[in-house]
């Protein structure tokens, strides 16, 4: 009776490992994402002057509570969120609309003379910002399928702290799938279009400062 026992306890115990071997074989492998760039979407802009050494700050950035985290946020309905377990941002969603920001709004300003820095905190001393872009997103999702958007509200400070603008904007770019890839492209799309927004508006304002 006991070596009965044995065997099936050892036939239990290799099932039980096959079955735990077999759910990790079949475990859907994570995806990681980014945001990216894009190229300028207006022809160029008459070359502001060189002799402004102007040093635009962009930041802090402002992400609301539902997307700070690593899952991408997705909308399904009018109330529903949705997380994806397997499709994440490879970093700091807050860094990575940052970094675009600086990337998108340099390219625009490209052969300007101007220099675009990302402005982490109100504690960043070290940045001697001539202006100062501050951007708080209170959206940026998609529906899979159809778009994505992008609404913040944001404002342009001088150098001395003095709000020169204030500004909200509200973005939309459609998807060419349905798929995640094509869910974050298209936010970088929207992305873009804010960056564009804040450039239009910071050429009003830079030409409007005395050159130094």
């Amino acid at each position: 009776m006991r070596r009965i026992l044995s065997g099936q306890r050892a036939r239990f115990s290799l099932f039980l490992v096959v079955v735990i071997l077999t759910a990790c074989a079949s475990s859907q492998a994570s995806k990681f994402y980014q945001l990216n760039p894009v190229p300028n979407q207006t022809t160029p802009v008459s070359h502001l002057s060189a002799s402004h050494n102007i040093v635009i700050a962009i930041g802090p950035v402002g992400i609301p509570d539902y997307l700070d985290r690593p899952q991408i946020v997705t909308r399904s309905g009018k109330n529903e969120l949705k997380l994806s377990e397997f499709d994440r941002w490879g970093g700091s969603l807050e860094a990575d609309i940052s970094r675009v920001l600086v990337e998108n709004i340099s390219n625009f300003f490209a052969g300007d003379g101007l220099s675009v820095v990302r402005w982490k905190s109100y504690q960043d001393s070290r940045v001697p910002a001539s202006l100062r872009v501050e951007v708080l997103v209170d959206r940026f999702e998609g529906t899979p399928g159809d778009s994505a958007l992008l609404k913040a509200q944001w404002r342009v400070f001088a150098s001395d702290g003095s709000l020169l603008l204030s500004k909200e904007s509200r973005h939309t770019e459609q998807m060419s799938g349905s798929s995640y890839d094509a869910l974050v492209a298209a936010m970088s799309g929207a992305l873009g279009k804010l960056s564009l927004a804040i450039s239009e508006e910071l050429i009003a304002v830079l030409r409007g400062m005395p050159a130094k």
